[in-house]
């Protein structure tokens, strides 16, 4: 289950992100070089309130809930170091987005990627911990 999700997370985030964004800024593209790309997105949102975070926010968030549900895939019955690469991960997410700040990553560091991140960290644990623990407990205890 964790690594269909994983799966899913990161396809929906990648579908984002090449719809609704210009690829030709897109770090693979300018590797690759000598692509010819449009210049455009292939779906316009109009202007409103959400559609920043939509298209800039939630594919860094979906992108990062595709990595701790893949941890959560491959340590499923070990629960310490599910715990301890979780947190490797979380660290590695933060350090990682931060170092866009110096310029040794690429990439553009924005607060918000951090907080989405966060957020979509929380609830993962929130539901984690309300339908897979509160289980697991229950399984011990029966």
């Amino acid at each position: 289950m964790y690594g269909s999700l994983s799966f899913l997370s990161l396809l929906i985030g990648i579908c984002i992100y090449l719809l609704f964004r210009d690829i030709k800024y897109l770090l693979l593209i300018k590797w690759i070089g000598n692509i010819d790309v449009s210049g455009t997105a292939f779906i316009h949102l109009n202007p409103s309130i959400i559609s920043p975070y939509l298209i800039y926010n939630l594919p860094d968030m979906l992108w990062f809930l595709s990595g701790i549900l893949l941890l959560r895939c491959i340590w499923a019955y070990n629960y310490k170091e599910q715990r301890n690469s979780i947190f490797g991960f979380y660290v590695i997410g933060i350090i990682v987005e931060i170092s866009q700040l110096s310029k040794t990553i690429p990439g553009t560091f924005d607060i918000l990627d951090l907080f989405f991140m966060g957020f979509g960290a929380f609830i993962e644990g929130l539901l984690y911990c309300i339908f897979i623990k509160r289980r697991i407990v229950w399984k011990r205890n029966g």
